[in-house]
């Protein structure tokens, strides 16, 4: 983890909480981090969750005071029209959202997206000022062939023109080894700093080196608050997506420990 950027915590609760879950999450992580609860905070590290579509206005209210951000797990690739079911960028807008979750391989393999539905979302998130947290990632295959690399680097290949029309500082990149999303494995701290590296490379050649500075690199794959800071010791590693483990707002916070004891 390199000093010089904020360390981002980023929670993915998926298809998971209810209204009431949300309510209760929000009054335990103000008792275990009131401080994050106080609008002229300036954190170590950065907090976002990204609730299910249906909750993100409630959490919305819950953390109005809160230094804390808020996003969406996935944005339409369309603007606002005639398109049921789809939720616009300038709704997540509307919504006061800071952030939105595109390219995540649940999206890619269990919805069909494509990358030129990605770039298309990243499209309407920049028009709208909104950070994507865009999901890169191999499969164990891949991995096994020797190929994750390459394999990754493609993905962003395939973006590289949208990409470059975003100011430095408005991107996150988060590396999933889609082997490693919610199985309980996990890649080796030195697989994700290679991995890291080479993305951060790959934004210094393509996009600049404003954005190879600033530009947050993130793991995720079974990240825990028992492995999370193996991986934000690395150098290129500047914090985590975390699925199952941001569901309980404990798991939260000792994850949150975990990154503030690294960066100390």
């Amino acid at each position: 983890m390199n000093p010089e950027r904020t360390p981002l915590l980023a929670a993915n609760w998926k298809s998971n909480h209810h209204w009431e879950d949300c309510e209760q999450f929000v009054d335990r992580l103000q008792e275990l981090k009131p401080d994050y609860f106080n609008p002229d905070f300036e954190p170590a590290a950065d907090l976002l969750i990204c609730p299910p579509f249906a909750y993100i206005a409630l959490l919305g209210s819950l953390l109005e005071e809160a230094a804390i951000y808020l996003g969406a797990q996935d944005v339409s690739r369309f603007n606002e029209g005639a398109y049921t079911g789809d939720v616009s960028a300038a709704m997540l807008t509307d919504l006061e959202c800071d952030y939105a979750i595109i390219g995540h391989s649940e999206r890619r393999n269990i919805f069909g997206d494509s990358d030129e539905d990605v770039r298309d979302k990243l499209v309407q998130l920049r028009e709208q000022k909104l950070l994507p947290v865009l999901c890169v990632g191999e499969t164990l295959a891949v991995r096994e062939e020797g190929r994750a690399v390459d394999f990754t680097l493609k993905q962003l290949e395939k973006l590289k023109g949208e990409l470059q029309q975003f100011e430095p500082g408005m991107l996150v990149i988060a590396y999933e080894p889609i082997w490693a999303i919610g199985t309980g494995q996990s890649a080796e701290p030195t697989d994700a700093q290679e991995m890291a590296q080479a993305i951060r490379d790959w934004i210094g050649k393509h996009l600049g080196t404003e954005h190879e500075k600033q530009t947050l690199v993130l793991y995720g794959g079974s990240v825990k608050p028992d492995n999370i800071a193996r991986y934000l010791e690395q150098q290129d590693v500047d914090g985590a997506l975390v699925g199952g483990a941001s569901l309980k707002a404990d798991s939260f916070a000792a994850l949150l420990d975990a990154v503030l004891a690294v960066n100390m």
